[in-house]
């Protein structure tokens, strides 16, 4: 798939002239495995969407922790590391699995925003999109026991029990390892861990 195509099937955008604005200024990379995109700190220069693969975005707690914040694995998930464009990144993000991403400058992508009401649009369509993320995690974490928590995975990110750590999982739902593994025997003495795991 060319860039073009990229923009408008996976974007949706359909402003010839910002398609090829944005043609001429992305760029298509694959990225390790345990390869890191972004470090908590530091100012990105880039954009960066998921276009194949698993990242996963962490910080580090008072204590030193690592502490999973989310996980990106549909094509087209932006890979941002701070609450506004340009702004210094807050959390690190890396790479589960071998993967594919597109960047974009961020400086010139600032300005063609100015320029592009498409572009803005799809911005503030991202943002919406993460913030009802944000929230849904939030409610799932305050709102829901251990196993509800597990279960709420599951069905919100449907495949990934296979391909992240139970360390990651357990972080990101805000249990220990331990726990876990007790939520897990517990569905499968319940007979609901097989079909929990089996529908994905």
């Amino acid at each position: 798939m060319s860039l073009a195509e990229l923009y408008r099937d996976l974007f949706g955008l359909s402003d010839e002239p910002l398609i090829r604005r944005l043609t001429e200024l992305g760029e298509v990379r694959p990225v390790k495995k345990g390869h890191l995109l972004y470090r908590e700190g530091e100012v990105p220069s880039k954009l960066t969407f998921l276009l194949q693969g698993l990242l996963r975005g962490y910080f580090l707690d008072a204590s030193g922790r690592d502490i999973t914040d989310c996980f990106a694995f549909k094509p087209g998930t932006p890979a941002t590391a701070g609450v506004a464009l340009g702004d210094s990144a807050t959390i690190s993000i890396e790479a589960l699995e071998d993967s594919q991403v597109l960047e974009l400058p961020m400086g010139p992508v600032l300005e063609l925003m100015e320029e592009y009401p498409q572009l803005y649009r799809l911005y503030s369509a991202f943002l919406l999109e993460a913030l009802k993320c944000h929230w849904e995690v939030k409610a799932a974490m305050y709102q829901y026991t251990a196993m509800e928590r597990y279960q709420w995975f599951l069905r919100t990110y449907p495949g990934l029990y296979h391909q992240v750590s139970g360390k990651h999982i357990a972080s990101f739902l805000g249990m220990t390892q331990v726990t876990l593994s007790r939520v897990r025997r517990a569905m499968r003495e319940a007979g609901q861990l097989q079909a929990a795991e089996g529908e994905l």
